[in-house]
């Protein structure tokens, strides 16, 4: 009897010490396919840009010059791919897809799963969300787990002309409830290459995420996205270059 014992104690201390580690694997793995859902974007995006001449996916969210403009500019909401035709009862049921989602209108990207990050344990996941890819009746929106930027650092939307180490794609900054992984971000960027951002000392995570009210939509938290994108542009020191799949 106290060799089983013993022999169970044994047991449970290996698999405290073992369970760690294997969620550690499945997260390093997890983070792997969220950067390959990114790579798929990016050539969706290369793509779209090719057949439009050069520009990037717009969307409603973003500034416009047009002085009748009915949308103010809502750069926290860049990770809706589908509107509502609540939201916007003149247009026509094409034309509810933005920014991202103009991917999939024009059959660039027909899977949907690449727009969901296996890590994301928040309000929006595939799985909650698959009964509206099916429907697309326009009375719910389609929120994903990427956070599109649409520009570049100064508003340029023309592909080319974009810093290529500028971030055009990052996972979601919706909340910190709806951060996809811990300590840090997939970025997509201009040149369409792949790397993972570590967030340092939280900056994102806590200082801009915190602060912004856990995805209100106000002008407090349209300032703390963009500041984000800046810090996701001005940290290139930190990209880790072996996490780098985009090549």
């Amino acid at each position: 009897m106290m060799d089983l014992l013993v022999t169970i104690a044994v047991i449970s201390v290996l698999i405290s010490i073992l369970l760690p580690a294997v969620s550690k694997v499945r997260e390093s793995t997890r983070r792997v396919i969220c950067g390959s859902n990114m790579r798929q974007l990016g050539m969706g995006v290369s793509v779209f840009t090719n057949d439009n001449r050069e520009r990037l996916p717009t969307s409603r969210f973003l500034p416009t010059q047009r002085s009748n403009a009915s949308f103010i500019p809502s750069p926290e909401r860049m990770d809706t791919i589908r509107l509502t035709s609540g939201e916007f009862p003149h247009q026509d049921s094409d034309e509810l897809w933005d920014g991202l989602g103009l991917l999939v209108q024009n059959d660039y990207i027909t899977a949907p799963n690449v727009f969901y990050c296996p890590s994301h344990h928040g309000n929006f996941q595939l799985i909650d969300s698959q009964d509206l890819w099916n429907r697309l009746d326009g009375e719910k929106e389609i929120v994903v787990n990427y956070l599109y930027r649409g520009m570049g650092p100064n508003g340029g939307r023309v592909l080319y002309n974009i810093n290529p180490t500028a971030a055009l794609v990052s996972d979601t900054l919706r909340s910190y409830e709806d951060l996809n992984h811990e300590g840090g971000f997939n970025i997509l960027q201009a040149g369409l290459a792949v790397n993972w951002f570590d967030d340092v000392g939280d900056q994102i995570s806590q200082d801009v995420l915190l602060r912004s009210g856990g995805g209100s939509n106000d002008n407090n938290y349209s300032s703390s996205v963009n500041n984000a994108w800046d810090l996701l542009d001005g940290n290139e020191e930190t990209l880790d270059d072996a996490g780098d799949i985009g090549n």
